[in-house]
């Protein structure tokens, strides 16, 4: 007797990705991402990051002291000796001059320090941002991974885009992370130790207005270092000429002008982070002295992140060029 063997539905085959099949957008992305966090140096820093950010807030609350009692007598005893060696030695004095010109406030104060402090953390991670970069974008090339990886997705200038923009997202993020940790410790600071003093809207304004810069800033700078190590295709030659690329601007830009002399990648970094806006020497009151030449000479934020592109623009191109029109080897 015949019997009729059950009907079973077949499972439906998992779509693998191949070279006539490349995974979507999404997936590349999420891949891409674990790719870029998986690195042990990267799950460190992860940590090292805000650990950091925390311990230099708190300094704050240690290298500060509320009583202002000590410094104003530091004040008068070096004013006193101001006024000995300028009878001894016939110096000329200033009636303008007096103790408050040799206090040194020990508070915390809100208002202005913040700025510079913010200034120094964003500063700290622009730095860490092009070796950031120059890892994620080298680490491959010298494992040999990204002849598989441009395998799995052939098109080259999507794998190319994706990962550009994961590491400059996560460099802005981070920045973004750190930076909200800081201020209300310096807040915590300002409260326990120093002056809340100032903090309006003006302020308020001008802080964002530096943090939000810091974290395209420190992007761009992640990107930077990605473009140079997918130049070159490996991390030991993208450390070494990424130094090289920073160092000779002064060369090239020094001797040019004072203004041209800041376009080192220093005079830029502070440009765009500069809390203060430059008057144009034609709209201010001041017509000679060292004080209007820095007016004059310093560059405005617009100038800091034409700067920045400026160094970013060519290498991004060549490599986003090779990586496309060139053979992986």
């Amino acid at each position: 007797m015949n019997r009729e063997l059950p009907v079973v539905a077949a499972e439906p085959v998992p779509r693998v990705a191949s070279p006539s099949h490349p995974p979507s957008w999404r997936r590349l992305v999420a891949a891409e991402l674990h790719r870029l966090l998986a690195p042990r140096g990267t799950r460190i820093g992860a940590v090292l990051v805000p650990v950091t950010v925390v311990l230099f807030g708190l300094s704050k609350l240690l290298l500060h002291d509320a009583d202002t009692s000590q410094a104003w007598l530091e004040a008068q005893a070096r004013f006193r000796r101001f006024q000995s060696d300028a009878a001894e030695f016939g110096l000329p004095t200033n009636e303008a001059v007096g103790p408050r010109t040799f206090f040194e406030d020990p508070r915390y104060l809100m208002d202005p320090l913040s700025f510079a402090d913010l200034r120094t953390l964003i500063g700290a991670l622009a730095a860490a941002a092009v070796v950031f970069g120059i890892f994620s974008g080298g680490r491959d090339w010298s494992s040999r991974v990204m002849l598989t990886l441009a395998t799995v997705e052939p098109r080259r200038a999507r794998l190319f885009g994706t990962r550009a923009l994961l590491v400059g997202g996560v460099a802005a993020g981070a920045t973004a992370v750190a930076g909200a940790l800081l201020v209300p410790l310096l807040l915590l600071a300002a409260v326990s130790c120093g002056s809340t003093g100032g903090l309006d809207g003006s302020y308020w304004a001008a802080l964002t207005s530096q943090y939000l810069r810091g974290i395209v800033l420190v992007a761009l700078l992640a990107l930077l270092g990605y473009a140079l190590a997918m130049l070159v295709r490996g991390t030991s030659p993208a450390l070494a000429i990424a130094f090289l690329y920073l160092a000779s601007a002064d060369r090239i830009f020094g001797g040019r002008g004072p203004r041209l002399a800041e376009y080192d990648m220093d005079g830029l970094v502070f440009a765009v982070l500069n809390e203060k806006p430059v008057v144009p020497l034609a709209e201010s009151d001041c017509f000679a002295g060292p004080g209007c030449e820095a007016a004059h000479v310093d560059l405005t934020t617009a100038d800091g992140f034409v700067g920045v592109l400026l160094y970013l623009g060519p290498v991004l191109l060549l490599a986003l060029w090779r990586s496309t029109r060139t053979d992986i080897t």
